[in-house]
């Protein structure tokens, strides 16, 4: 007697559907754009790379994707620096608000406000004065805490030195406070209504 062979389970027949030509372009076309933008943003100032990025800045700007390298090279930040809002409430009281520092959060408080390091590194600087505006009136909003004493008054003060020559020695741990002896207050807005 010939011996049973177990029947086989037929294989299920995989439908697939051809995606339409004009989603597939589309679709090439934003990987393509994404890696123009990936190569051009990386290069370093040139008057090469000066005419490739204005076709791409704005949507790199607004989107957040832009980057930068001169944190290694050619000329790393050789100051530490700090900033923060002094806040006039109605009453006359004030109060000092410090932007978000990497260096006072933990781990995984680093790692969700990871991005307010480049805003506190950029605010300070003048050629971005195109934000302080809207940073003075997030501050005022932030700090819109007490029912009927309204900030009145937002004024930002960047603090700054020179980092120190390096000691001696393999390791030096990253100290939470620096002696930052120069300062200057280069903001001074008056909180409106309708900026709360």
């Amino acid at each position: 007697m010939p011996e049973a062979r177990p029947k086989q389970a037929a294989k299920p027949q995989i439908q697939t559907q051809k995606m339409p030509s004009w989603k597939r372009g589309l679709i090439n076309a934003f990987i393509l754009v994404h890696l123009y933008i990936i190569a051009v943003w990386g290069l370093p100032s040139s008057s090469f790379r000066s005419r490739l990025v204005p076709p791409v800045q704005k949507y790199v700007i607004w989107s957040g994707l832009w980057h930068s390298w001169d944190m290694f090279s050619p000329d790393p930040l050789s100051i530490n620096f700090n900033v923060e809002a002094q806040i006039t409430y109605r009453d006359g009281s004030t109060k000092m608000w410090e932007f978000p520092r990497m260096e006072k959060l933990g781990i995984w408080e680093r790692y969700r406000k990871e991005r307010w390091r480049k805003w506190r590194e950029r605010v300070r600087q003048d050629s971005f004065s195109g934000i302080w505006n809207d940073t003075v009136k997030w501050i005022a909003r932030q700090n819109n805490t007490q029912p009927g004493n309204p900030p009145t008054q937002i004024t930002l003060i960047r603090y700054w030195n020179q980092i120190p020559a390096p000691a001696k020695g393999d390791y030096q741990p990253i100290p939470k406070e620096y002696n930052l002896k120069f300062s200057y207050r280069f903001k001074t807005y008056d909180v409106k209504q309708e900026d709360l």
